[in-house]
Parts: C-alpha cells; structure tokens; sequence
C-alpha cells in the first residue's frame, strides 16, 4: 500500500509539475510580448520627439495596400484622400515613405522588427491629428491636447470600462489564430489578426478603424495564459496618449531653446566678460518683441524695443512654426543682461512651461 500511495504521488506531482511548467513557459511568451509592446511604445515617442523637422508627428502604419507589408510606413500624400482605414496597420521598421516625413525620409526609421511571442509583428493605429500628409502643415504645441482638431483615440477593458479617450497611438499584438482568422501569404488584412468583441450589446472591432475617436479594446492577459478558459478575444495592447506625447516633446521644445540662448550667449561678444543673454518679451505681446531691461517673459523673437545687438534668437523652423514660444516661459539674472555683462555672480537663464512643473536653468 505504501508503495502504491508513493506511485500514485509521484505520478500526480508530474502530472502538476508538467502543468506548471506549461504555464510557466506561456507566461514567458507572454512577457515577451509585453516588452515588445513596451519597446514599441518607447520607440514611436522616441521617432515623434526626434523628427528634425515636425517632431511630434507619427508615421503612418505600414498598410498591405501595396500587396505586402514591407516594414515601411505607407504615406498618404493628399489630405482629400486620407481616409481613417489609412491609419491602421503594422507597426513599421524601416525607413519612412516620401513625402509624408519630410526630407531625408531614409533617416526616419524605428530600427527594430519588434514581435510578439507568436513571432507575429505588432499591429499600430494612429491618430488623425499627428499625421502629416505632404500638402498638410501640422501643428503640434500644448493647444492640441485639449482642443484637438480631431477626437483623439479611445481605449477600452474587456468590461467596456474607459482605459483613455485621450490616445494618440496604439500598438497591438495580435496573439494567436482565433476563429475563422487565417493569416496565409502573410498579406492578409487587419480582421485576419485582429478580434471584434460585443460588450453589453454593443459591437467593437480593432480590425476597424472607422471614426476619429475609434475605440480599440484591450485583452486580458488570462485570455492567452489560460488553457481551459475559452476566448474570442485576445489581442494585448499598448497605448500612447497625448499627453505622454507632449511631456517628452516639451523637453525637446525647452531643449531647443536652451540651446539658443547658449549660441545666443556665445556669440554676443568676443570677451566673456562682456557677453550677455538677451532682454525678454512680456508674457502679454504675441508679437515676442524683445521689451528692453525686462529679465522674466518670454523668448524675444523681434528686437523692436531693445538696445542691445543680437537681436534676434536662432530657433529652428518648427520651434516658431508651431508657436512653442508661447508655451515657454523665460527669465535671466541682471548679472547676465545688457546692462550688468558677463554673468559675473554666476548668474543664468532659466527656462519653463507656463505653469513652472519643468525648469531648466540654462549657463553661459
């Protein structure tokens, strides 16, 4: 008896220890996933933040409108044929399609194949507002948050909850084969990856990307590590709202004008002794004229009311294009002006949005 009761317990112990291990090695494949979903949403904010001529914007998705999907993002060139299935597709890799990222478009790539455990590429929706089409001008500053041109994105639970309604970019994966799907050649569309679900009688598809503010639905990660539990649904996603967008683009935006100021600084005289950051403009003037003897404001743009020379500050085309002097606050010691030169009780600059959660303090 003894005997058998110790057979029977090691045949149940392996029999545990295989489901175990089972489970283990699915929530490895899940992981995986998880981090190439994470990398991906680094990525894009890293690609939009970078861009050296529209920072803020997202490529198109890679579309198989031209009979495969080849890792590069499929441009919309004209606005009047752009249509919110353009806006749907796999993430792309590869250098980005003219003339939608503007010149040196080879330039404009994320790099890395990512995907996820299935060995399947990640999926990517975008929002119509950060796109730019070539006879497109986009605007991106703090304004487009709240007062968008477009409704941004939503993300729902498998509950129906509200996850966000303010998503600026998705990254999906699709997870395994469910149903009727059948992904063969590798060319199939969106409905042969992606699931549809009907949430308290109401249907939604990630296949379809219908309406500016389309809702996607996110899985749950028991929907793929279970292997009893039965689903029709099972695709994970990541998301990038717009204010995640606009934090890291802010950096970029102060960054930018930091480094004017130093140029600025630099230039202004041959000696250190006499060199100087330039007078503000007032918070009030939209015109950004330099007012003379002012230390706190905003970035001069215009030297119509100031004695000093070096009027003008050297901004890139976007800077003043998208208005971030608006959105930036700034202020310099008197050590460091035009009438007191040099900066010589270690004084700076300082820079930060209008609301002063972000500083930079900016030295000669």
């Amino acid at each position: 008896m003894i005997v058998m009761a110790l057979i029977l317990l090691l045949a149940g112990s392996m029999a545990f220890f295989e489901r175990m291990d089972g489970y283990q090695y699915k929530v490895m494949r899940e992981q995986k996933t998880l981090d190439a979903l994470a990398e991906a949403k680094a990525a894009l904010i890293g690609w939009s933040v970078a861009h050296a001529q529209y920072p803020g914007i997202l490529p198109f998705p890679d579309r198989n409108s031209d009979e495969n999907y080849d890792g590069q993002s499929d441009c919309v060139s004209q606005v009047s044929t752009l249509n919110y299935s353009h806006l749907l597709g796999k993430l792309p890799y590869l250098a980005q399609t003219n003339p939608c990222v503007g010149i040196g478009a080879g330039n404009y790539g994320l790099s890395e194949n990512l995907m996820d455990a299935e060995g399947e590429r990640l999926w990517y929706a975008v929002s119509r507002n950060l796109v730019r089409p070539s006879t497109s001008a986009v605007v991106i500053n703090p304004d487009i948050a709240d007062a968008p041109t477009y409704p941004w994105l939503q993300v729902r639970d498998k509950s129906g909850r509200l996850l966000s309604d303010r998503v600026a970019a998705i990254v999906i994966s699709a997870g395994p084969v469910l149903g009727s799907q059948n992904r063969a050649g590798g060319i199939a569309g969106p409905a042969a990856y992606l699931d549809s679900i009907t949430i308290n009688g109401v249907a939604y598809s990630n296949a379809n990307y219908l309406v500016a503010n389309e809702v996607f639905i996110n899985g749950e990660a028991s929907d793929r590590l279970s292997s009893e539990k039965q689903t029709e649904f099972n695709d994970t996603l990541v998301f990038i709202t717009i204010d995640e967008l606009l934090a890291a683009l802010q950096n970029r935006a102060m960054g930018e004008a930091a480094t004017a100021l130093r140029s600025y600084y630099s230039a202004s005289a041959a000696a250190a002794n006499g060199r100087f950051f330039p007078y503000t403009s007032l918070l009030p003037d939209s015109t950004r004229a330099c007012q003379e003897g002012s230390l706190s404001g905003s970035l001069p743009l215009i030297n119509n009311n100031c004695s000093h020379p070096n009027p003008a500050l050297t901004l890139p085309a976007w800077f003043t294009e998208s208005h971030w002097q608006n959105y930036v606050k700034y202020e310099l010691t008197a050590d460091c002006s035009y009438a007191t030169r040099g900066c010589s009780s270690s004084g700076l600059a300082q820079l930060s949005n209008l609301d002063g959660t972000r500083i930079l303090k900016v030295t000669p």
